[in-house]
Order: C-alpha cells, then sequence, then structure tokens
C-alpha cells in the first residue's frame, strides 16, 4: 500500500524520528521536567513541556508513545505513536506533510552530524 510519495522503509523511519529532533526542526521550545516521576519507573517515562506557535502542550513521553496532559482524559486523540502522529498532533498537518516533516527532521539530523 502507498502512502504518497514514499515507500514503507522510508515511512518506517519517519515514525522514529526522536521527538526532540522533531521540536528543534519545528522550532518549538520544549524543556524537559527534571522532577517528573511516573509510578512505573520501568516505563522511563518523560515529561515535557512545549511552546509551538504560541500554544503550549505538556506531552508524556514513553519511548515512541505521547499522551497531550493538557487534554482532558476523554478527548478524542489525547496521544499517539511515533513521530508521525506527533507531528499530526501539534501542528495539525495531514498524513502526507507529517511524513515529510519527519523526513527533512531526519535529513536535517543527518546533515548536522
Amino acid at each position: 500500500m502507498a502512502y504518497g510519495p514514499w515507500n514503507q522503509e522510508q515511512i518506517d523511519a519517519a515514525r522514529e524520528v526522536a521527538f526532540p529532533t522533531l521540536l528543534g526542526h519545528l522550532g518549538a521550545y520544549y524543556k524537559l521536567d527534571p522532577h517528573f516521576q511516573h509510578l512505573d519507573v520501568s516505563r522511563r517515562s518523560q515529561r515535557v513541556q512545549v511552546a509551538y506557535q504560541g500554544r503550549d502542550f505538556r506531552f508524556i513521553f514513553t519511548g515512541r508513545k505521547f499522551v497531550n496532559e493538557l487534554l482532558p482524559a476523554d478527548a478524542p486523540q489525547r496521544g499517539g505513536g511515533g513521530a508521525i502522529d506527533f507531528v499530526r498532533h501539534l501542528t495539525g498537518y495531514n498524513f502526507v506533510q507529517a511524513v515529510k516533516v519527519c523526513l527533512d527532521a531526519l535529513a536535517d539530523a543527518a546533515d548536522a552530524s
């Protein structure tokens, strides 16, 4: 199944882009909450404050999954999994636009190293 101009390998790579890489690429301000401790420490969750285009977010990241804590617990699409979902949540972009952002962020990170 094709999703725009990319193959499945590229889409899988886009899903795996690290959240800090995406946030930096998008020009978002973000700060890790050093005092956050998840009830289950084995999950290695992190709370991150994010400011993007005049909006504030508070995310809990656990691996590639995220939850926007500032939305009500029963809100639809309060969280998701993977970088593509994260870009869609943060920006409101559609799938194709979000994949492009993720791949561009990946390319920029590779160029910087």
